[in-house]
């Protein structure tokens, strides 16, 4: 179970730093292969979990939840800039 709560770790952490770059393409890929790892560990039982283990993935729950709350903060002001460039682009069109 240590290995598997590890590798959650580092996929957090991959996480984290692709965060810091704004590369949220990396980020939606390695979130995938975190939710794939998160399933394997629960398929276990909660009864193979230490209670540092239950801390840890109750910690990266957190960080992650707040970086999706990020996330979708970006992707809306990105699709509003779009939007408007769109409807400038138009409007010299015309």
């Amino acid at each position: 179970m240590n290995i598997l709560i590890e590798n959650l770790k580092n996929l957090s952490n991959q996480i984290l730093s692709a965060k810091k770059i704004d590369d949220y393409d990396e980020i939606i890929e390695v979130d995938k292969m975190r939710k794939i790892l998160i399933n394997q560990i629960f398929s276990r039982g909660l009864k193979a979990l230490s209670e540092e283990d239950i801390k840890t993935i109750k910690l990266i729950a957190e960080e992650n939840e707040n970086l999706v709350a990020e996330i979708s903060i970006a992707s809306t002001m990105k699709i509003q800039s779009a939007n408007k460039k769109m409807k400038a682009i138009k409007g010299y069109n015309f």
